[in-house]
């Protein structure tokens, strides 16, 4: 007879990364680009990849290049074929906005939409659940709540989580807070909300996530290190604690060296991808500026953390 499982199913769970956007010049899309970095993605083992995100410089594209670069990435899986899980990142400036915005990446082919709330306007706790619901009301895919305060404001709680995780459209959320106490805090409250995710984009703190429960990642530094948290959160599970410590310790240097390169995260990784091979250009789009050539060999110290 089978063992019961503890808890109810997730929705979504494993490793995706946070990817870049290639573009072959600042206002262009590089479709090829994106597909080396799917396929290579799923190659890795992903169980799916996340575009449009902070990491993909999302809210800087225009709302066509967004459903552009949503529909190249569902080509590129869909001739993978592995059924991979596509997540598209929805921004906008405010409600009726972001309402166009999920509507649009789920006519580009996204399978789940992270939703971005508006960052110009600091919003409290019970608004920023209030905005998830409202665009859940009128969604016609899976939704995700994006919660990332150090960037975009807005923190949430584990009491306005609980608010919207029970419906039935919002089946988890990406939490990029370095708080680990408040994450450990998301999970807890919703343990028992059958087919709710709770997922982490920060990689300094992946260790204390998997053992506090996450469900999976969507990291940036997977573009350059997927197979690395894969092998990290399979140790998690196997409880190989020395085997996390060390992934874990180079996933933080690396994380620093980005740091040090003293430009934008997206820059330094496709830098980075740029330099392996992996993208022909490391365009960034206006006004994030790329990482001049004087810098490329500061990329290439981080590349060997």
């Amino acid at each position: 007879m089978p063992t019961e499982t503890p808890y109810p199913t997730r929705a979504l769970s494993g490793c995706l990364p946070a990817l870049v956007t290639p573009l072959s010049d600042p206002d262009r899309l590089d479709p090829s680009g994106v597909d080396a970095l799917v396929s290579a993605a799923v190659g890795d083992g992903a169980s799916g990849v996340l575009v449009a995100g902070t990491t993909g410089e999302g809210t800087l594209l225009t709302p066509e290049q967004r459903a552009r670069l949503t529909a190249t990435a569902r080509r590129s899986l869909d001739t993978v074929g592995t059924g991979a899980v596509l997540v598209a990142g929805a921004s906008g400036p405010n409600l009726s906005a972001l309402h166009e915005d999920v509507a649009r990446l789920a006519a580009a082919g996204a399978d789940l939409v992270l939703v971005l709330p508006p960052h110009l306007q600091p919003l409290t706790p019970d608004e920023v659940a209030a905005l998830h619901l409202a665009v859940a009301e009128r969604a016609e895919v899976d939704l995700l709540a994006y919660h990332i305060p150090q960037l975009a404001g807005s923190p949430l709680t584990p009491a306005a989580v609980r608010r919207f995780a029970g419906h039935d459209r919002i089946v988890g959320m990406k939490d990029s807070s370095p708080d680990a106490e408040r994450r450990a805090a998301f999970i807890e409250t919703t343990r028992e909300v059958r087919g709710f995710s709770v997922l982490t984009g920060h990689a300094p703190s992946l260790d204390r996530a998997l053992a506090d429960g996450v469900d999976g990642s969507i990291l940036a530094v997977a573009n350059l290190r997927m197979r690395q948290v894969i092998a990290m959160t399979a140790a998690a599970a196997a409880g190989d604690t020395g085997a996390v410590r060390s992934y874990q310790q180079g996933l933080t240097r690396l994380t620093a060296a980005i740091g040090e390169v003293q430009a934008s995260v997206p820059a330094v990784l496709k830098a980075a991808l740029q330099l392996e091979g992996r993208i022909a250009e490391r365009w960034c789009t206006p006004p994030l500026a790329s990482v001049p050539g004087n810098k490329l060999d500061a990329v290439r110290t981080a590349m060997i953390r």
